[in-house]
Order: C-alpha cells, then sequence, then structure tokens
C-alpha cells in the first residue's frame, strides 16, 4: 500500500516500505495534498488532479 512521508521542509514523498521496512520512494511533491492525490490514486483511486509534471519520479529532480 502507497501512503507519504515528509522528507524535507517542503517535499512529500510517496512510496511504500519493503518487507525489510525500508522506504521505497515512488515520487516525491511539493505539498501534502498532492502527495496524497497520488498515492490515493497509486493504491486504486480516481485519477488524481495533480498534472504529473509538477512531481519528481524516485525522487530525483
Amino acid at each position: 500500500m502507497y501512503s507519504y512521508i515528509k522528507t524535507e521542509p517542503g517535499q512529500w514523498s510517496v512510496g511504500d516500505f519493503t518487507e525489510e521496512g525500508e522506504w521505497r520512494a515512488e515520487s516525491v511533491w511539493y505539498t501534502p495534498e498532492e502527495a496524497a492525490e497520488r498515492a490515493h490514486w497509486l493504491n486504486g483511486g480516481k485519477t488524481p488532479v495533480t498534472d504529473d509534471d509538477e512531481a519528481t519520479s524516485n525522487g530525483q529532480r
């Protein structure tokens, strides 16, 4: 299951935990609302309204 965590001031990482308990980032967002929408979508929710261009993939910018 995907969730999100605050990784730095002004950055929230969407991802999941491995079986070993390590965080595995899928993307990074700049508001908690955007991160929540992305996690919701990844978990099978409705299409997010946030534009994917605003994200960074795998924590890379």
